[in-house]
């Protein structure tokens, strides 16, 4: 043991000699580099060896060009030199500017003003507050800010507060961190020399310097591969679940089947990158982001980190809408704009048509946009048959997500609609049917009319139950009576439309009424 410690306190010894001669004569970027490197080789070894592995290396980004603290910037000191941890875009928009700034146009860069942060940020701006100076995060924290929060956006919080869990001091909220806040991004900032809302790489980060996003969320540290970035199972991260199912629908899908059975012979850095040369099917960059040129280079779209820049539609809001030149929907900067729209949509079929044939393409285009119509139909009457039980006092408005209708409305819009919406665009059939449109109308609208009925019949008020049509437009037509008169009861039309109860149906009274409703009531909880 004696042997070891003078055999270290002399190598240490030398080391130290070695480093002062390094600071001696070499700029700073690289002694900080030799520092750097000399202590973390040994304190977290994986992250030096991965540098070593990326381009980064190989053209001398060392690591103080990333961590230098600039104005703006949360700072620490760190064996001299004043580091910062946290690497906003501002500073990978020194050498990749063009993907900053088609990122700033992105929801990527806004899906935590878009998402969890929204009431706050929104809430900021009313008292005339900049919601990106960190400031006004340390002045107002959104952390604590969302706890309270009875909203949609946060689904378990109206069974929260119906229970008291809400105000409960032994509830910590954690979800909302390691859950939400792990994809959208949470607010990092610095309160009395503490770092908030840290350690996160979600891709809707706001950092300290005020700029939006973590360009490590697709390109992790200390590698920040092209390769990985391109992969489908990155993108699945975040992109999977059952509001939001891309990575699972991709892989039933023929595009993922084919990704399965070739990606091992694709080049994974080539830039444009080649159909039929470089890969062999679609995976989520091809269709959304990469500059994508033909076998012999000829460039027919370019590339962009503005992943919405090729859609026409936004399919994950409650209602169909065009795309817009704006991601900030919490600032109402979200207008839909079908010019952009179509031009989205022609870029698109650019890459589609690539290894399909313009008629394939149109083709399955043209029954995608029936099923998104499908879908805004359904989910119109949905959300008017919800009212309708707001306005009969069926149902109470000031917890927007603690009772039974709202569950399922939140459901057809949020989960069953999404995998209904999302399937058809990326050529899933059992998320468009069974996962989506199935579990919408079937299982969801189906459990909202047996509720409708069965407190009705708890009410004694069977003979207003409502004649089921199945308009859903005005321009939509209209079925015929012998249709009508084999419909069920307990339903409304889009509009509000009531018709008459059928003749037929005669008043349940005593036991029979309790009967009726203790059945439909297992129903639906079933």
């Amino acid at each position: 043991m004696t042997l070891y410690i003078t055999f270290s306190m002399k190598y240490s010894g030398v080391m130290l000699l070695v480093v002062l001669f390094a600071v001696s004569i070499l700029p700073l970027p690289s002694i900080a580099e030799e520092l750097c490197v000399a202590c973390h080789s040994t304190q977290t070894p994986s992250i030096v060896e991965d540098w070593k592995r990326s381009e980064h290396y190989e053209v001398g980004v060392s690591c103080y060009v990333c961590h230098e603290a600039k104005a703006g910037d949360y700072s620490e000191e760190h064996h001299g030199y004043t580091i910062t941890p946290v690497v906003s875009p501002k500073k990978c928009a020194v050498c990749h500017e063009s993907e900053y700034l088609s990122n700033l146009k992105s929801k990527h860069a806004f899906a935590s003003i878009n998402g969890p942060l929204k009431t706050w940020y929104k809430a900021m701006v009313e008292k005339g507050l900049d919601p990106l100076n960190s400031d006004t995060a340390r002045l107002n924290p959104p952390e604590e800010f969302i706890k309270d929060l009875v909203t949609p956006l946060y689904p378990a919080s109206g069974v929260l507060k119906k229970t008291g869990l809400l105000e409960s001091p032994d509830f910590n909220h954690a979800n909302q961190f390691l859950g939400c806040l792990e994809c959208h991004g949470s607010y990092v900032y610095s309160d009395n020399g503490e770092l908030v809302g840290w350690p996160n790489i979600g891709i809707g980060r706001i950092n300290p310097d005020g700029s939006l996003g973590a360009c490590s969320s697709c390109h992790t540290a200390h590698q920040f591969s092209i390769k990985e970035a391109r992969k489908p199972e990155t993108c699945g991260k975040c992109h999977l679940g059952p509001d939001h199912p891309q990575i699972e629908i991709y892989e039933e899908s023929h595009h993922g089947a084919r990704y399965e059975a070739d990606e091992d012979t694709w080049n994974w850095t080539a830039m444009p990158w080649k159909v039929g040369v470089d890969f062999s099917a679609p995976t989520c960059t091809v269709c959304h982001m990469s500059e994508i040129a033909t076998p012999s280079g000829k460039v027919i779209v370019a590339g962009t980190h503005d992943v919405g820049s090729r859609l026409k539609w936004e399919i994950q809001a409650k209602f169909i809408m065009y795309q817009s030149s704006n991601p900030n929907l919490a600032a109402g900067g979200f207008k839909p704009d079908r010019e952009l729209g179509e031009e989205n949509r022609e870029r698109m079929e650019r890459v589609c048509m690539q290894c399909h044939s313009p008629e394939w393409v149109e083709g399955y285009f043209e029954k995608y946009e029936m099923v998104l119509e499908d879908y805004n139909v359904t989910a119109k009457y949905v959300y008017n048959f919800l009212n309708k039980m707001y306005e009969e006092g069926l149902i109470d408005k000031s917890n927007p997500i603690d009772e039974f209708p709202e569950f399922m409305w939140y459901y057809v819009w949020h989960h069953d609609g999404r995998r209904w919406r999302m399937g058809a665009s990326m050529m899933g059939p059992d998320y468009t049917h069974w996962n989506g449109a199935v579990d919408s109308i079937f299982d969801k609208l189906g459990r909202m009319i047996d509720w409708y009925e069965t407190q009705k019949r708890i009410k004694g008020e069977e003979a207003t139950l409502l004649k089921v049509t199945q308009a859903a437009k005005t321009d939509t037509a209209q079925p015929t009576t012998a249709q009508t008169t084999t419909q069920t009861t307990a339903q409304i039309q889009v509009h509000g439309e009531r018709t008459s109860s059928p003749d037929g149906l005669k008043l349940l009274g005593g036991l029979g009424a309790i009967a009726a409703a203790l059945i439909a009531t297992v129903r639906f909880l079933r």
